[in-house]
């Protein structure tokens, strides 16, 4: 898309301009040295940092490259607003050794911590009754981001705020649902615009009451910043399943299945298996004298009809399989009476991981060789690239050739001269799976001129 500009901006042309207009006024050249000329040439440079920040303003009306707070003022047309972050989330106990004839009340916002520098507080009052020992409180963090996930349990285990006959607290539950929501540019160089950007591009097809695909994707991606990538899927559904078979049969429940449409790897339908659809129970029954009679397992292919059906496949920044909380979160966005037309059936799933494994050797010259290795190995260098790129979208394939160009082909910094790709391998992903990174294995060697 070509970059829009409101003022000329260029440096040269303007340069050209101010000294043509000095030397028409003065009437004589203007040569290099004359105070005249000195004047022009320190005038340009205020000239064209005034040029810029007027046209900077002037592209800021426009959704392509408003930031901060005047992308924010662009939302509110279609009561589209930024996402907060949220506090990581937990469960406390709070224990005491023996038991007591009394209860203990555990007021609303007592905290805890993990190291005098973060902290927990309870989200509500609750009461240790008298014969017991323990009692479980919900907290969250004090502080918002996605940086206070990942506690593990038993870590929280220092008691601020005492509280009489209390003897311990830790946390029994990983903590976890604590996200950056949509910041500003100044916090994390512009992902949270982005993401801000695409739910008000997607905003004014929420309006719609017919259901329509971009409205459920904004209501979706509008239930947690985390979701980088959404699938919305209503016509017909391929779908890739492993059934166990036992006494000749293997099940697969659910509704619209094409029984006609069933596949099954090294196998003929009508010969090798037959399969029998009803009261939305897919039956395929394996032939005694055919290929698949020794197997326990089969892979099978299959179309589903998702007519009244609206299935929903969330996926997270970094290629992240969602869990059960942002599922929920999504369904209860997504299935808001005032979001779901009557005669839809809403359906939230996470996406199919498919693994891969990344394995390469690349080489560099000696003299690139510090230069080489930080932009390729470092953090955010070529493979992390790959991999954010690579897990962000659902049903992309696999693509080593993409790891590649990253690597041959870096934003910043120095690329390898060539690189040998022994894994992955080019796999084509349909639109419910995603790419999940699994093992790395990487080296270098020096060209030999």
């Amino acid at each position: 898309m070509a970059e829009l500009s409101f003022i000329e901006t260029d440096s040269q042309k303007l340069y050209n301009t101010v000294i043509t207009t000095l030397e028409k006024s003065v009437g004589e050249p203007l040569y290099p040295g004359d105070e005249r000329r000195i004047f022009g040439d320190a005038f340009v440079a205020v000239v064209l940092a005034i040029y810029s920040r007027a046209n900077d303003a002037c592209k800021q009306k426009m959704l392509r490259y408003a930031r901060g707070e005047v992308l924010d003022a662009l939302g509110e047309r279609y009561a589209c607003y930024r996402i907060p972050a949220n506090s990581a989330m937990t469960t406390l106990r709070f224990s005491i050794n023996s038991a007591i004839t009394t209860n203990i009340i555990i007021p609303e916002g007592t905290r805890a911590t993990p190291d005098n520098e973060v902290y927990f507080k309870t989200m509500e009052t609750v009461v240790l009754q008298a014969g017991a020992v323990y009692v479980d409180a919900p907290a969250e963090c004090t502080l918002t981001g996605e940086t206070y996930n990942g506690y593990l349990t038993g870590s929280i285990n220092r008691l601020v705020d005492l509280v009489p006959f209390i003897d311990s607290v830790e946390n029994i539950t990983v903590t976890f649902d604590g996200n950056d929501g949509e910041p500003y540019p100044e916090e994390d160089g512009g992902i949270g615009d982005e993401h801000y950007r695409e739910r008000i591009r997607l905003a004014p097809t929420s309006l719609s009451v017919a259901g329509p695909r971009d409205a459920y994707e904004y209501h979706a991606k509008s239930a947690d910043a985390s979701i980088a990538d959404v699938a919305i899927i209503s016509d017909v559904q391929k779908i890739s399943k492993t059934l166990n078979v036992q006494n000749g049969y293997a099940y697969l429940g659910g509704r619209g299945y094409d029984a006609a449409s069933v596949d099954i790897e090294g196998a003929e339908q009508g010969i090798d298996y037959h399969v029998v659809y009803e009261e939305e129970i897919l039956k395929i029954v394996v032939a005694q004298d055919g290929v698949l009679t020794q197997r326990s397992q089969i892979d099978i292919s299959v179309k589903r009809d998702m007519a009244g059906i609206v299935l929903i496949v969330p996926i997270l920044y970094g290629g992240k399989i969602p869990g059960d909380d942002i599922i929920q979160k999504v369904y209860a966005k997504c299935n808001a009476e005032d979001v779901r037309p009557m005669t839809d059936l809403v359906i939230v799933q996470p996406p199919t991981a498919v693994q891969y494994d990344i394995s390469i050797k690349y080489y560099t010259t000696a003299e690139e060789e510090s230069e080489c290795i930080k932009t390729i190995e470092g953090k955010n260098g070529a493979i992390d690239q790959y991999r954010e790129w690579q897990g962000t979208k659902m049903g992309r394939a696999i693509n080593p050739d993409k790891l590649r160009s990253f690597c041959l082909s870096p934003k910043d910094g120095t690329g390898c001269t060539r690189i040998e790709v022994i894994s992955p391998e080019y796999k084509e992903l349909i639109n419910t799976q995603i790419a999940s990174f699994n093992t790395l294995t990487v080296s270098h060697a020096i060209e030999r001129n």
